[in-house]
């Protein structure tokens, strides 16, 4: 039997501490555990370092609350820094806002395999449901939940599972990679230098990060039916930087990077 490789999921999050603790209360019934779990937390108040702290008081691993001033929306320098504290040998990446199927952990290393960046999709939930659970009024969220939109992704089936990981797809798929849902080896990422902190605000750093993984050969598989979450429903963030993040991304392409200058090298101890 393959061993595991020891494993950090780092969970992204920015003044949702309501939203966190209920992730953070789905990472503990995880059938198998993380290694750790590192909060990138962008800028947060003490409100959601107190839900941390809460958490982490009865949790069977270390949760490490990573923190960087609020100078907007800088995604990609948080997880660096998440990143770089990390000591897994694997890195899974989530968002605040989201539940956890109680495999998740287990599906996502059932199938990790080196030279591979796994991405996976999400179950969205109505704001109705989200309300609702938010204030212990409802279960959690399953395949038969009403109130669950595009429940295709609510399917946990092993053979349907395996069956698209091998489908092979076009050479754009790192357009349908999601941040919130990714899984990628740490010597893998510190290979390309982890995410582009010239993107600021949101969209397209999570691309971009799919795209040098490819340029760098990393093949880019995709997993559903397994590794299943479910995103809590908030109105949209801010996109007032898309097309300044989509050029820079264009840039990407047209150049075939690998390497940034602006990534994680910053924030590792040699530096």
């Amino acid at each position: 039997m393959r061993k595991r490789p020891s494993c950090s999921l780092i969970i992204t999050t920015y003044n949702t501490p309501d939203y966190l603790r209920l992730c953070l209360q789905s990472v503990l019934k995880q059938q198998i555990m993380p290694s750790e779990v590192l909060i990138a937390d962008d800028g947060s108040t003490d409100e959601t370092k107190q839900v941390i702290n809460e958490i982490a008081a009865t949790s069977p691993v270390p949760i490490i609350h990573v923190w960087q001033p609020d100078e907007g929306f800088r995604a990609g320098a948080i997880r660096n820094k998440a990143i770089a504290k990390s000591s897994g040998e694997y890195i899974i990446d989530i968002d605040g806002d989201v539940l956890l199927h109680k495999y998740f952990i287990r599906d996502h290393l059932c199938f990790a395999q080196h030279g591979t960046l796994i991405a996976g999709s999400r179950v969205l939930l109505t704001p109705a449901f989200t309300e609702k659970y938010k204030n212990g009024k409802t279960h959690f969220p399953s395949f038969y939940s009403a109130a669950v939109k595009n429940r295709i992704y609510a399917v946990h089936c092993l053979p349907l599972a395996k069956l698209n990981y091998c489908i092979r797809r076009s050479k754009h798929s790192y357009l349908y990679v999601m941040s919130c849902n990714m899984a990628f080896w740490k010597d893998d990422v510190l290979c390309i230098n982890g995410y582009n902190e010239a993107f600021r605000g949101w969209g397209k750093e999570d691309n971009d990060l799919a795209l040098r993984f490819m340029n760098n050969n990393v093949k880019l598989r995709f997993l559903q039916y397994h590794a299943i979450i479910f995103h809590l429903y908030h109105p949209e963030n801010d996109r007032s930087r898309l097309s300044i993040n989509t050029q820079l991304f264009c840039e990407s392409i047209q150049n075939k990077t690998t390497y940034i200058e602006q990534g994680i090298d910053k924030h590792t101890p040699e530096s």
